[in-house]
């Protein structure tokens, strides 16, 4: 199998020949990039993806801490007044 086309060069001539052949040669590397830009994007989406349920899943304990520390907050202010100038009272007991 031949690697350069003869018969194109005698059928169109050279000039014709090379601007065919840039022409392939473009195509060709067009085809590539836009494989490589679609596997990029594809990793991007996916990277993005996984970050964000992370991220949600990180606030979603975050935020049920700090309900926890709410909870403990006002717990102590009710047992222990003297938070807000006044004496400590005991806890209750059940």
């Amino acid at each position: 199998m031949e690697i350069f086309p003869w018969e194109i060069v005698k059928t169109i001539g050279p000039a014709a020949s090379i601007i065919v052949f840039f022409v392939w040669r473009d195509w060709q590397r067009e085809i590539k990039l836009t494989k490589r830009v679609d596997d990029l994007e594809k990793y991007q989406k996916d990277t993005l993806e996984r970050l964000v349920e992370k991220s949600t899943v990180a606030l979603t304990q975050s935020t049920e801490c700090l309900k926890w520390i709410g909870r403990v907050i006002e717990r102590l202010a009710r047992l222990c007044p003297k938070m807000i100038g006044q004496d400590c009272e005991k806890p209750e007991s059940n």
